[in-house]
């Protein structure tokens, strides 16, 4: 029997494929150059390197490793995007108490920098 080994190629577009019907699930779209909503604001980047799936925001130059694509992209849908000049702080926990707030809501709130203390 012979062994047969996964070209790249291959490989490339298996990930590819997984982030793009990720991608699907939130009615987010996949361009050259990253991951955009559906109003055409630039989200951040999805990929996976040796086998370690990452997330990179659209303002951050870091890339941050996930779990799974499925994490990478849900990561992606909770990016503050609001162009009001209202701030997620502002719309989120002003408007309701913590303990009402939802689980992406609240994750939202704690990635804020605005809301660390030093």
């Amino acid at each position: 029997m012979q062994e047969q080994e996964v070209s790249p190629c291959t490989t490339e577009n298996q990930i590819m494929a997984h982030i793009f019907n990720e991608c699907q699930n939130y009615g987010f779209e996949i361009l050259d150059d990253g991951i955009y909503n559906n109003k055409g604001v630039k989200l951040g980047q999805v990929g996976c390197t040796d086998g370690n799936w990452w997330v990179k925001r659209r303002y951050s130059v870091q890339q941050q490793y996930s779990n799974s694509v499925f994490d990478a992209v849900r990561s992606l849908s909770m990016v503050d995007v609001s162009t009001d000049g209202k701030s997620i702080f502002d719309e989120y926990f002003l408007d309701q108490p913590l303990e009402q707030l939802t689980g992406d809501k609240l994750q939202r709130l704690l990635e804020r920098t605005e809301l660390v203390t030093a």
